[in-house]
């Protein structure tokens, strides 16, 4: 048996690219980050994964490694899959995603622990009917792939619980897909659907829809009727009224219908009381509504670039509320009401047209996140230094002149350039400290005001 050393020598050879070794622990070898190796305690390749080597067809050394789990060899130029691979008698998992395979690998149907395919970013356009072979199967990705028209032999994968379909062209569905009974999640996004097909009615094993990037005009009843359904993604399509049945969606934790046209919600939404996610961004509502203010368990909400003018004065109802997005708006002052949220982590109040924080921000002390881009603020509160948990504020591109020392009372340093992390003061006609010492960093701050000090 070769080593594992020798493998990937070899492996190495057929690539014209050296992986060096990297990493190494008690059941997994790195090597670089394009190859990864698992063994098992015989010393047996049981993972292996070897992405972006301009592998030009599958290498035949890993048809031999016959104790293999999983394999992924994705965003190589694989076009074909040899019928040798059916050798590989362990294998649950095969990533061939973003390869140059113009038609589903037929031997893959001799694989009979074969539980999940990626196949995502090919060119494959049909489906073979003696598909049903993969009875083991349970998770297939055929995103990024182009069929238009889905095949009638789908009906034969009625074991899978996970299917993703998204970017593949479709503007309708089959009639056979409601044999697929078992079927948990499914991603239909980025599609030319028309309208929410109706073989989904019948589908009440579903938990997970997605339905985003479509041409979906209208959220009919019978789709608030799927009896599981946790997770809705309506997103990017072009709805303009949101029906009353959709308070039937009693398990419904994540709703998204951003970057449509809706500018009013029923009162039935108040219903769905396990609400945690709710994202509204792209559509027109001059105030958050009522509605909304009432989902007491809510966690998450998205209303980016809505064309909100003011804030309500009932957001206490929300005290479960953790992250706020209020980016791209018409804010110019904030309700006190901002400040009963107590739990909240992540507040985005960015390109509004803010003139000052009032004091009582500093009540939000549980923050971690504050973003105040581009907006019209020339002075902080002190009490901004009440938010102990505050490891980013963004106040770039605002009207601040004096930088105020007490931002140094944060454990995170001050910034110019952009960054993930940290004060963020980049664009602003700050006169004091100079500039050109806020670039050289943190120290170089503290040591100029040490010096003006002693001055």
């Amino acid at each position: 048996m070769k080593s594992v050393t020798q493998i990937i020598s070899e492996l190495s050879a057929q690539t014209n690219k050296v992986f060096k070794e990297g990493k190494f622990n008690s059941d997994s070898i790195t090597y670089d980050d394009l190859a990864r190796i698992e063994l098992n305690e015989a010393g047996e390749i049981i993972k292996l994964k070897i992405s972006k080597a301009d592998f030009s067809k599958f290498p035949d050394l890993i048809l031999k490694l016959t104790h293999l789990e999983e394999l992924s060899l994705e965003e190589n130029n694989i076009s074909d899959v040899p019928e040798e691979i059916s050798e590989l008698k362990n294998l649950r998992y095969l990533n061939l995603a973003y390869n140059t395979l113009s038609s589903f690998p037929k031997w893959l149907n001799n694989l009979p622990k074969l539980e999940n395919l990626n196949l995502t970013g090919n060119a494959i356009n049909e489906l073979p009917c003696d598909i049903e072979k993969s009875e083991s199967l349970l998770e297939l990705n055929l995103s990024r792939n182009y069929f238009q028209k889905l095949p009638e032999c789908i009906k034969f994968l009625s074991r899978l619980s996970y299917l993703n379909l998204a970017q593949t062209g479709l503007s309708e569905l089959p009639a056979t897909f409601t044999n697929m009974t078992n079927l948990q999640e499914l991603d239909l996004s980025n599609n030319a659907l028309g309208k929410v097909p109706e073989v989904l009615f019948k589908m009440t094993s579903l938990y997970r829809l997605y339905l985003s990037g479509n041409e979906i005009h209208t959220i009919p009843d019978e789709l608030c009727e799927l009896p599981k359904l946790e997770f809705l993604n309506l997103g990017f399509n072009q709805i303009s009224q949101v029906p009353a049945s959709i308070g039937n969606l009693k398990h419904l934790r994540t709703l998204a219908l951003d970057y449509n046209q809706i500018t009013k919600l029923p009162a039935s939404l108040n219903k769905i009381l396990d609400l945690r996610k709710l994202d509204l961004a792209g559509n027109v509502f001059f105030t958050i509504p009522p509605e909304v203010t009432q989902l007491k368990k809510l966690e998450e909400l998205n209303m980016i670039g809505t064309q909100l003018r003011e804030l309500p004065e009932h957001l206490h109802h929300m005290q479960h509320l953790k992250v706020l997005l209020l980016m791209g708006n018409q804010l110019d002052e904030l309700s006190v009401s901002l400040f009963t949220l107590k739990e909240l982590r992540h507040l985005e109040l960015g390109m509004n047209q803010l003139k000052k924080l009032p004091a009582e921000i500093g009540e939000l002390r549980q923050l971690e996140v504050l973003s105040l881009l581009q907006n019209n603020i020339t002075v902080l509160p002190r009490e901004l230094t009440e938010m102990r948990h505050l490891r980013e504020l963004d106040i770039t591109e605002n009207h601040i002149r004096v930088l105020p020392r007490f931002l140094l009372e944060f454990h995170v340093p001050i910034l110019w350039e952009e960054a993930s992390q940290g004060i963020l003061v980049h664009n602003n006609p700050i006169e004091y400290p100079p500039v050109e010492i806020i670039k050289k960093g943190q120290a170089a701050i503290v040591e100029f005001l040490r010096k003006e000090d002693e001055d």
